[in-house]
């Protein structure tokens, strides 16, 4: 009895301890996107773009790391290691800091849409169809890729789940394609560490969101039904995709949610629009019909469905609490106890 009463306490504890310690921050990059979470020794980048005055790497980790006093991996050109940087696709927008992160930090998992293996692998990524195949920092990403083991690896399994529609089969579905070839092949991630639960479609867009989650679809995809699985037991957090624009609004993404729709909140990574832009930001996740807005934010008279990076980086704590901090360095501090 003693034994068994020790086994559960320990379990407990452990439950407790994982429980309590994931936290995540969504960073202001204007037009850009860049996620960094913890859980315990895990740390994870969902892409890495940076704003006209912001650096994700300088700014955020550098300054995070040194304060810790983390140890430079010497056999990795003295670099900060980093559990796993995840770039959803290669647009500008979401690569655009990733130079500066591959001169100061290494990722000991390395996931992008894969292009391991010869042509013709319907798993690999067109860069031909990419739309600036030129850019310096698409360029930079290729070669980054060299000798890695991509794309389709979680650092753990258990907590990370992420998939992607086949870039071949994108190719050749002329819907999906003039949709937006290099934004359909994006990779999507669900993280579930600790008190919540979080989904990150990339830049996935309308079409290629319906084909992604549909069970009988003709595209393959890897992994989706695990994705399937975790939206269905519930999302308290989306970062919107494509960066909340209407345009790529999906109703089979909240149809596709328990009870239809996120318990937290929808968070946009806002795309900044020139005064000729035409594209807006979607309005219904901002509404009680997609979200059930059980969070910090909300009052009884005045619930918060969606907050925007637009007015700062948005921080979630270890309990699901939310900030939205104009200062990096509250951020950082955030990090730090």
């Amino acid at each position: 009895m003693v034994v068994f009463a020790k086994r559960i306490l320990m379990a407990m504890i452990r439950f407790h301890q994982e429980g309590k310690y994931m936290k995540l921050v969504v960073f202001n990059v204007g037009s850009a996107l860049c996620v960094y979470a913890e859980h315990q020794t895990t740390r994870i980048v969902f892409d890495i773009g940076k704003g006209n005055n912001f650096s994700p790497v300088n700014d955020f980790l550098l300054p995070l790391y040194e304060k810790r006093g983390e140890h430079r991996l010497k056999n990795r050109n003295n670099r900060y290691g980093i559990s796993q940087l995840i770039v959803s696709h290669p647009h500008k927008d979401h690569i655009s800091d990733i130079q500066e992160f591959d001169k100061n930090f290494y990722a000991h998992l390395l996931t992008t849409p894969n292009s391991k293996s010869p042509n013709g692998n319907p798993q690999n990524i067109n860069w031909r169809k990419i739309t600036t195949p030129d850019d310096p920092d698409v360029k930079y990403l290729k070669r980054m890729k060299i000798g890695r083991n991509l794309p389709l690896r979680s650092f753990d399994s258990e907590h990370l789940k992420i998939g992607y529609l086949w870039p071949l089969d994108v190719e050749n579905n002329s819907e999906l394609l003039n949709e937006s070839y290099t934004n359909n092949v994006s990779i999507v991630s669900f993280l579930s560490f600790g008190n919540y639960r979080v989904f990150l479609p990339g830049d996935l867009q309308k079409l290629a969101m319906g084909e992604f989650l549909n069970k009988k679809t003709s595209i393959r995809n890897s992994y989706a039904e695990s994705i399937r699985t975790e939206l269905a037991n519930g999302v308290d957090f989306l970062i919107c995709p494509h960066h909340g624009l209407k345009s790529s609004f999906s109703v089979d993404l909240f149809s596709s949610m328990k009870d239809g729709k996120t318990n937290k909140l929808n968070i946009i990574p806002e795309k900044s629009l020139s005064s000729d832009d035409v594209r807006t930001v979607d309005s219904r996740y901002s509404t009680s019909e997609y979200c059930k807005g059980n969070n910090n934010l909300s009052t009884k008279d005045k619930p918060v469905y969606q907050r925007k990076t637009s007015n700062g980086h948005i921080y979630i704590n270890e309990n699901g609490d939310v900030e939205v901090l104009t200062d990096i360095t509250d951020v950082i501090n955030r990090f730090l106890s």
